[in-house]
């Protein structure tokens, strides 16, 4: 949140998680750091002894390729 606060001076904490939360393409869905601990989690497990060379990008569909829904900065 560090670079949120430099791109959004002025604005609450609060004001940068929404503008995330905004960004993120699965509606209703808000990134929390279970999910990323459930990825870790199912990586380290025997479901996924399989899975090597891959990297698993655990991030609401952000890097799916559209431009991000996202005030300019410094606004």
């Amino acid at each position: 949140m560090a670079t949120m606060a430099q791109w959004f001076p002025g604005r609450s904490a609060e004001e940068h998680r929404r503008i995330v939360e905004d960004m993120n393409e699965m509606a209703g869905a808000v990134p929390e750091a279970e999910d990323i601990a459930r990825a870790a989690l199912y990586l380290a497990s025997d479901e996924a002894k399989y899975v090597n060379g891959h990297n698993l990008v655990v991030d609401g569909g952000f890097t799916v390729g559209k431009a991000p829904n996202m005030p300019k900065p410094g606004r």
